[in-house]
């Protein structure tokens, strides 16, 4: 069965995989973001085809969309784009500059979710959200766990989510023996950052959220 996991960079796709790997089903899901990964210096352009998309995914037997938060998003990826890659991109900008920025900032995110809500309607995949993860991790992975047809025990799900705590994932990461490099620290730093709920209010200014919810949350999806 071909089942795919497809989120934005930084949307809290990490505790999920990382929750899975415990269940070694890992290595049954393709995790990707949709060809936003973020990683290249280079900076091709953007590819906002829906219709494609709608072929090409149309062929995917369980697709899960994990969506979070807009504004802790964009500044989870900030601090990725300015430490773990910033050997890619050198950038310089603030994270004031970095929101309203053409290629990395809420323009280009907030295409990305309108995209996706559009494809997940008209294909019918599963949607969750990082918030949904803090609110009930078990119940959210549960439900992921039932669309892709994984069977696990209660007992053994319980022991994953356990496993799954942010303290010991950072400890993990930081110990540098986790066997697949997506846990590990880069450029020295870490992909475990804080994992909270509304964080970007202790990282932007009134300006800087005025104009994120501008282009969230009062722009017509178009």
């Amino acid at each position: 069965m071909n089942r795919q996991f497809v989120s934005y960079p930084k949307s809290g796709r990490t505790w999920i995989r990382f929750l899975l790997t415990q269940l070694d089903l890992d290595p049954q899901i393709v995790f990707h973001h949709d060809r936003f990964e973020f990683n290249d210096g280079a900076r091709p352009p953007h590819d906002f085809d829906l219709e494609r998309r709608l072929r090409d995914y149309a062929q995917v037997d369980r697709l899960v969309y994990l969506e979070r938060d807009p504004r802790d998003t964009i500044v989870s990826l900030y601090h990725q784009v300015t430490g773990r890659f910033r050997d890619f991109f050198a950038y310089e900008g603030t994270l004031s500059d970095f929101v309203r920025d053409d290629y990395f900032g809420a323009e280009t995110l907030h295409r990305f979710r309108v995209m996706w809500a559009e494809l997940a309607d008209r294909l019918g995949v599963l949607r969750v959200s990082y918030e949904q993860c803090h609110e009930d991790l078990e119940g959210t992975v549960r439900r992921i766990l039932d669309y892709y047809g994984f069977e696990v025990s209660p007992d053994r799900l319980a022991k994953a989510v356990q496993l799954a705590d942010f303290d010991s994932m950072k400890r993990l990461e930081q110990s540098g023996t986790f066997a697949q490099p997506w846990l590990r620290p880069r450029n020295g730093a870490p992909k475990v950052r804080r994992g909270t709920v509304g964080g970007f209010r202790d990282a932007l200014g009134p300006d800087d959220i005025a104009y994120l919810n501008t282009i969230f949350f009062t722009r017509a999806a178009a």
